[in-house]
């Protein structure tokens, strides 16, 4: 019976270095939140200057691999971001640790958005209204030129003509595709043409 007692906390003991020499904590509690605007890699957390973890695809989640205790104070900070974002911020990032404390954790990031201009050449001298998803402009008669909404980087984005005017024909073009449709770069301004003929 004895034996069996001191196998037993001598496993124990082995898989408790096991797990410290593999870089997990000895505590209690997993550490880890929510992500909100993460589309790509880049993003990457400390808690307490260390334990670098990256979030990783689907980017809806983290969790740091060092667990911790009761009661330890853990502070969660921002080590680096994706290209796509202007900045991350952490929420309740930084508290002791307990049950409550530790479902409280977020972070959320801001993506970089750039202007979505759309050319018009319509010599018809007929309205159009041009769309992109649900973002939706009226072009009157003389427009030059309309602002879309800003796209996020790395969004996708494609400019349509809502309805053919009667007897004139309005084609697209431009874009990363060259039909007026692609995905925003990090460029300041991507530019769509419209012709109406």
């Amino acid at each position: 019976m004895k034996s069996s007692i001191l196998r037993a906390s001598a496993v124990s003991l082995a898989c408790a270095l096991v797990l410290s020499a593999c870089g997990g904590g000895s505590g209690d509690l997993t550490l880890g939140g929510a992500v909100q605007n993460v589309t790509k890699d880049g993003l990457v957390l400390q808690n307490n200057g260390g334990n670098d973890t990256a979030v990783v695809y689907p980017y809806t989640s983290f969790q740091f691999t060092n667990r911790v205790s009761t009661d330890d104070q853990f502070n969660i900070t921002v080590k680096s971001i994706p290209s796509n974002a202007s900045e991350c911020h952490v929420n309740n990032g930084k508290a002791r640790a307990n049950y409550y404390s530790i479902y409280q954790i977020s972070v959320a990031c801001t993506i970089k958005q750039h202007a979505l201009t759309v050319v018009v050449n319509n010599p018809t001298g007929v309205g159009i209204t041009i769309v992109n998803g649900a973002d939706k402009k009226d072009a009157p008669a003389g427009t030059t030129s309309v602002s879309m909404s800003p796209v996020n980087e790395d969004g996708p984005y494609g400019i349509t003509v809502l309805a053919q005017p009667a007897n004139h024909t309005c084609t697209v073009s431009g874009g990363s595709s060259g039909n007026g449709s692609g995905t925003m770069g990090s460029d300041e301004n991507t530019t769509v043409t419209v012709t109406c003929a």
